[in-house]
């Protein structure tokens, strides 16, 4: 009887069935890297985009003006669908080198994610004292906190693009410097 790693005896006929570790077992291709998950974000964007416009016509009802609700839902809700636009041309541009769009993409973004939340935040305030529903109160402000939130992840992820960019002028700093 042998012992295996996790010290379960087997026979000395399952030991011949156990297959060995060899050098030649290992592929010579080394792992694929996980697919960058900042390509998708334009994609999910105009989601999002599709999503903060939808309280101004559809859900529970608020009594507010519809100028209110333009500026509140239909306005961000644009800006979000051009910048998300934007960084798309952005990707298919600047396929090798690194650049600022994505970044700044992200950032009008989370300006208008700021827009929408700090517009909610008196109708929570008035949902705790009674004076507006909850379920209206919560439809409209999700999708607030979603285009800040999504905001959010989406400059965070491309903070790492700004190094990138200062390297690479760095570099063409260096090779375009006459030798000493």
């Amino acid at each position: 009887m042998t012992d295996t790693p996790a010290g379960e005896e087997v026979g000395e006929d399952a030991v011949d069935e156990m297959p060995e570790a060899s050098a030649d077992a290992a592929p010579d291709t080394p792992p694929t890297p996980p697919p960058d998950i900042r390509k998708f974000l334009p994609f999910v964007g105009l989601f999002i985009a599709l999503w903060a416009s939808l309280p101004k016509y559809s859900g529970p009802v608020l009594n507010t003006s519809d100028s209110a609700e333009f500026a509140d839902h239909i306005v961000p809700a644009v800006l979000v669908a051009i910048v998300s636009l934007v960084a798309l041309l952005g990707q298919r541009k600047a396929k090798d080198r690194p650049t600022a769009v994505a970044f700044f993409c992200g950032m009008a973004i989370l300006l208008a994610g700021f827009w929408m939340v700090a517009t909610h935040v008196p109708l929570i305030s008035e949902a705790f004292r009674d004076l507006a529903p909850w379920p209206a109160t919560v439809y409209h402000s999700s999708a607030a906190f979603a285009v800040f939130g999504f905001g959010l992840f989406w400059s965070v992820t491309h903070w790492s693009d700004l190094a990138a960019i200062e390297a690479a002028e760095a570099a063409e700093k260096e090779a375009a410097a006459p030798a000493e």
